[in-house]
């Protein structure tokens, strides 16, 4: 398994690299954004699409980014409020096995009659 990803990364950056050169000339068009509304029309200087492109695929990293954060969040919070219930009850067959040892000393004590 350890081979095998750094094959399967290889392996996608050469795709990736033979799309990017099979399409070089439409990646590097340049276009311009238009934006109108009602009360404003404003329209971008030309750019490369391929800036377009890295663009968006960085505000998609940052958008996961913190989708995941808050996730993480929400996932130790629940470690947290588990691991002081998992104390708590620990704590509570602690002294259940403490008082029950005791009573099943008194219980197996032979008589004297």
């Amino acid at each position: 398994m350890k081979s095998f990803k750094p094959i399967l990364f290889s392996l996608l950056v050469i795709i990736l690299v033979v799309l990017v050169v099979e399409n070089i000339e439409f990646f590097t068009d340049t276009y311009s954004l238009r934006i109108d509304l009602v009360f404003l029309d404003y329209q971008t200087p030309p750019i490369h699409l391929s800036i377009y492109f890295l663009g968006f695929f960085l505000i998609g990293l940052l958008l996961s980014y913190i989708y995941g954060l808050s996730e993480r969040i929400k996932g130790k919070k629940i470690i947290k409020s588990q691991k002081e219930m998992i104390t708590k009850l620990e704590e509570e067959l602690n002294l259940i096995r403490g008082s029950s040892g005791t009573d099943n000393k008194r219980d197996t004590l032979p008589e004297n009659n």
